[in-house]
C-alpha cells in the first residue's frame, strides 16, 4: 500500500457549465490521483482512468486541475508535501542524530521495497518518466528536492555539534550527497528484493560522515 499522505481537508465546488457542480474533497482525490499516476505512470494514464480512481466528472476534474497535466502537478505538490512532513518528523526525533537519519533513511529503504507492483517512490518515477522541456513539472520536483536538501543538511549539523559526523565536512555538500543516496535507494528498491542490502548501502553511507 501507499504510505499515507497527510491530507489538508479542503473541500472544493468545481466549476460546471451545466447542472450542479459536483463538491468533492481535493486531498481525497489528489491521494487517488497520485496512486493512480505511481501504478501507470504519467503518459500511460488516461483521463478516463482518473475519473474512475477519483469517482470525479471529467468536467468537474477540469474545472479544478485545467487537464491531465495540472493533475499531475498538484499531486506531486501534494505527495511532495506529505514526504517532506514525514521526513521533518523523523529526523528531528529525540536520540542521537545519527540514529535519526538512519532511521529516516532506512524508512525509504523498507517502504519503496515493501510495495507490490509499486516500487520506488512517486517522485522519483515521475522523475524519469519527465520530459526535458516540462518546465512546470521540473520546477514542482527541484522544490520537492531542494526541502529534502534543506532537512538533511539540518540533520548533518545536528549530527556535528553532537560531535557524531565529521566537524570540517561541509554541511550543504553532505547533505546535496545524501539526497543522492535517497534517491539511488528508490531507484534500487525497483530491483532490489532484499532489505538488507539496502540498509548496509546506508551504513556505508553515513560511515562517510564521521
Amino acid at each position: 500500500m501507499i504510505p499515507a499522505i497527510p491530507s489538508r481537508k479542503s473541500r472544493t465546488e468545481p466549476r460546471a457549465t451545466r447542472g450542479r457542480p459536483r463538491e468533492f474533497d481535493v486531498a481525497e482525490v489528489l491521494d487517488r490521483a497520485s496512486r493512480t499516476f505511481w501504478n501507470h505512470g504519467y503518459h500511460a494514464t488516461s483521463i478516463d482512468d482518473l475519473c474512475e480512481a477519483t469517482g470525479v466528472l471529467r468536467g468537474s476534474l477540469y474545472g479544478v486541475f485545467g487537464d491531465k497535466h495540472g493533475l499531475l502537478l498538484a499531486a506531486v505538490e501534494h505527495y511532495s508535501d506529505g514526504v517532506i512532513a514525514r521526513l521533518a518528523e523523523r529526523l528531528s526525533a529525540e536520540g542521537s542524530p545519527t540514529e535519526s537519519l538512519r532511521e529516516a533513511l532506512l524508512h525509504y529503504a523498507k517502504i519503496t521495497n515493501a510495495l507490490s507492483g509499486q516500487r520506488s517512490c512517486f517522485i522519483t518515477n515521475t522523475t524519469l518518466e519527465m520530459r526535458p522541456d516540462d518546465t512546470a513539472l521540473r520546477e514542482k520536483v527541484e522544490s520537492f528536492h531542494r526541502r529534502t536538501t534543506t532537512l538533511l543538511t539540518a540533520a548533518v549539523i545536528r549530527g556535528q555539534a553532537a560531535g557524531e559526523f565529521d566537524a570540517s565536512l561541509n554541511e550543504g555538500e553532505v547533505g546535496r550527497y545524501l539526497l543522492c543516496v535517497t534517491q539511488g535507494l528508490r531507484v534500487m528498491s525497483k530491483v532490489v528484493d532484499d532489505e538488507a542490502q539496502l540498509a548496509d548501502v546506508i551504513d556505508l553511507a553515513l560511515r562517510a560522515l564521521t
